[in-house]
Parts: C-alpha cells; sequence; structure tokens
C-alpha cells in the first residue's frame, strides 16, 4: 500500500515571501522556489540511493540503476541490492538535467531525462549515436537539503512523490506520483513511498 509521508518541514522551508521575488526566481532557476539549500546543479557525481520513507532515519535501503526496460526502447530506474549499477555508474545534475555517466567511455552511449507527468515511471532516453534527447533539463530536477543536510531529488518541485513499484518484469521500478491508473505499468499495491538522496560518489 503506498504510504503518506512528508520530508521534514526544513525541506520545502523557505519559500520566498514576495510573489513578484519569487517569479523572478522561479525563471532564473526554479528550483530556487524549493528554498535555501535547493539547487538544479551539483559540482559532484553521485549515486542515486532510496530511503523508505516510513523508517525512522533517513538510512538508504538500496541503489537506483539505469536499466532498459520498456519495449519501447526507454530505460526505467530500477532498486538493485548489489553494487554494480551497469552501464551507467553515476549522475551528475546540471541545470535541472539529471544526467548519467557511464561505467566506461568507450561504450557511445548518452542518456537523456524524459518529462515525467504523475504516476510515470522515472524513465530516460538512451541512444548509441552520441546525441542527446534535446528535451533534457526541461523537467527539471532539483537538488533539495533536508533537515539533516542530506541531498535529495525532487522533480516537478516536489521531492516527497517518489515510489518504488513492482512491475510486471518483477523488478523494482522508480515512480513519480504513484496511480492505480497506470496501464498496467506497475501494481499499484505494492508501491512504497521512498525518498531519493544524492549520494557522493
Amino acid at each position: 500500500m503506498f504510504v503518506s509521508a512528508a520530508l521534514p518541514a526544513a525541506l520545502v522551508a523557505g519559500v520566498l515571501a514576495s510573489p513578484a521575488a519569487a517569479a523572478l526566481s522561479a525563471r532564473q532557476d526554479p528550483c530556487t522556489a524549493l528554498g535555501a539549500g535547493a539547487s538544479s546543479s551539483l559540482t559532484y557525481t553521485f549515486q542515486l540511493e532510496v530511503a523508505n520513507a516510513s523508517a525512522t532515519d533517513s538510512a538508504a535501503s538500496g541503489t537506483l540503476a539505469l536499466m532498459n526496460g520498456s519495449s519501447d526502447g526507454l530505460w526505467w530506474l530500477k532498486e538493485i541490492q548489489q553494487n554494480s549499477t551497469g552501464t551507467f555508474s553515476g549522475w551528475t545534475l546540471q541545470s535541472g538535467a539529471l544526467i548519467p555517466t557511464l561505467s566506461s567511455n568507450d561504450s557511445g552511449l548518452v542518456g537523456s531525462d524524459m518529462p515525467v507527468p504523475s504516476g510515470s515511471i522515472i524513465q530516460f532516453a538512451v541512444t548509441n549515436n552520441g546525441s542527446a534527447n534535446a528535451g533534457a533539463g526541461q523537467t527539471p530536477y532539483c537538488a533539495v537539503s533536508d533537515a539533516g543536510g542530506q541531498a535529495a531529488l525532487a522533480v516537478n518541485g516536489d521531492a516527497n512523490s517518489f515510489a518504488v513499484c513492482q512491475a510486471p518484469s518483477l523488478d523494482w521500478v522508480l515512480v513519480y506520483a504513484a496511480s492505480s491508473d497506470n496501464n498496467g505499468t506497475y501494481t499499484f499495491d505494492t508501491c512504497e513511498q521512498h525518498y531519493i538522496y544524492l549520494t557522493q560518489a
């Protein structure tokens, strides 16, 4: 069952008081509307780690890896319980684009983030011709700081609506704002809310 919880208030507190100032900052960097410590870029490479929202601490319960997931060629973020993360070994955040970094430089693959509508599995377009998706970074993704100072992932201005759900393939996939209306891409009753932490690699 989908568990409802919210990140500590410090994560989303500090929204700019003036509507005009908020609108101006949002045009410059939409992540600033999430408060102090929010950013659309990070200077380090990181792993995406999941922490169950219902846990009493923020300890990671697994790592997310980008894996070939759907019949239409899109790749999904899947929870894994081993050290190897496959083709892409880490992530960077640049101007709102969540960019996977290759484990090896000789594969020629490029991964680009995709828009993230409510109820959808988090997907990436991966091509082998060296050209990135023109829509990359349009969502955008943000890094926000929780009460303990950890960097957490937000998308669509929201860090509280990620869930890990079981797909028909039995993989556990990352979903944004899980819904029972999902065309059978995952089983809604298996979804559990998680926070996604950006842990320096």
